[in-house]
């Protein structure tokens, strides 16, 4: 396991002269913390020494001062350092274009005085969509070579803006799809040079916070889309917050579940934990969403078939069509109980109602012919029958026609009749 440095390089500032680039950074005290590092160069050399990392991915184009880099490695390694190599590099770098093939430059020498966990990719400029893409594959190269159970440190301080916007997405693969390799995100860094002058010392800041924001609105999208509330509730968890993540974890349960009681029940409560004291994590940003998402259920006042009803609903909306049928069905078969004045949650009044639907006088109901519609669906669902004739035709008519029912359903529940 590997403690690894990614940082772009530039091509250095105009300290010197507002006609040619200086292919140095300008020298500066970095303060990590209370910790400073004074007349630095190299951003990417205060990490390495400060963490006490095993290696840097510098990241740069054929114009980047690729240079500079092996010169101040060498030196800060006690190495050696290679006069012609540099020389031929310096001036191949000068001779070079944006659109020079990357092939052009030879940078395993840098590589190897930086060491076994240490690796250079070069970029395009970026210019257009083909040199962006041909770049994400570069830079996306680090996820392969990255081993199970490293660590990375990201330094945005320098080089090309666009390049933020790669790591960052560098940074949710990782963290989304490449969960696997259990790669952990130490820090997200940039030095603030644009305030050196003022407080006469470059702060080091760690943005780590705003890239896992990602999470906590990948955790809210969760929960309100599909009911999964185990994202969110990992991340609060992490917060130490174990009391507001169990509650929003009982509500998910309850809703994959669909036990409605439960629904009814771990909505409220957590509603009630939302309008008290919220802690200041990105969990703050989120409590509206979160808010408006409880609503839907925490309604204890409503009918239980009109509660049923918006529930599959709900259900339909997020393309959860199996769970959306089932509750459909029985938000039905509640709505002729409470018509009827009969027990909702007695087994033998429900099936009494189910009977009811194919009595003569109301079979022919609008009401009887939607169930008639929607209970072989949920039967099917049920039971997973696989049964002859069962054509994939069917399956889509089930999904389109889904909202439809609903929708039906919804008319007739408000007129208190059997229609």
């Amino acid at each position: 396991m590997a403690k690894i440095l990614i940082s772009p390089i530039g091509v250095g500032g105009k300290f010197k002269s507002q006609d040619n680039y200086d292919r140095e950074y300008q020298e500066a005290c970095y303060k990590i913390g209370d910790i400073s590092y004074p007349q630095s160069r190299f951003m990417a050399a205060v990490l390495y020494e400060h963490f006490k990392l095993d290696g840097i991915v510098f990241i740069g184009t054929v114009k980047s001062m690729w240079e500079e880099v092996y010169r101040f490695f060498c030196e800060t390694n006690g190495v050696q350092k290679n006069d012609d190599y540099w020389l031929d590099l310096a001036c191949k770098i000068d001779e070079l274009k944006y659109d020079s093939p990357l092939n052009d430059l030879d940078l395993s020498p840098i590589e190897e005085i930086l060491g076994k966990h240490s690796k250079c990719i070069l970029i395009k400029y970026g210019i257009d969509q083909d040199e962006l893409w041909e770049n994400f594959d570069r830079i996306f190269q680090i996820v392969d070579w990255l081993n199970v159970g490293d660590e990375i440190y990201i330094d945005i301080t320098h080089s090309f803006r666009s390049l933020s916007l790669f790591l960052f997405l560098t940074v949710t693969f990782i963290k989304d799809l490449a969960s696997e390799k259990q790669i952990k995100i130490s820090g997200v860094y940039y030095g603030m040079l644009d305030v050196t002058r003022e407080l006469k010392y470059t702060p080091v800041v760690d943005l780590k916070p705003l890239f896992e924001m990602t999470s906590w609105i990948k955790g809210a999208y969760s929960l309100q889309s599909y009911g999964n509330g185990n994202f969110i509730a990992e991340l609060l968890k992490a917060q130490n917050e174990n009391q507001l993540a169990n509650q929003i974890e009982e509500l998910s349960q309850s809703l994959n579940i669909n036990n409605v009681n439960a629904i009814k029940q771990k909505s409220s409560i957590l509603k009630t934990s939302l309008q008290q004291s919220i802690p200041k994590t990105p969990f703050q940003y989120l409590r509206k969403t979160l808010e408006n998402f409880v609503k839907k259920f925490a309604r204890s006042s409503v009918q239980e078939s009109e509660y049923q009803l918006e529930l599959a609903g709900w259900y339909f909306d997020n393309q959860r069509y199996a769970t959306g049928y089932i509750t459909l069905a029985e938000a039905i078969i509640t709505y002729l109980c409470e018509i009827k004045g009969r027990n909702i949650k007695n087994r033998n009044t429900r099936e009494e109602m189910k009977d009811l639907l194919h009595n003569r006088d109301i079979k022919n109901s609008k009401l009887a012919q939607l169930y008639f519609k929607v209970n072989p669906i949920r039967k099917s669902i049920a039971h997973a029958l696989l049964e002859e004739g069962n054509h994939v035709n069917d399956v889509r008519d089930a999904i389109n026609n889904a909202k439809h029912y609903y929708q039906e359903v919804k008319t007739i529940f408000k007129t208190g009749r059997i229609e």
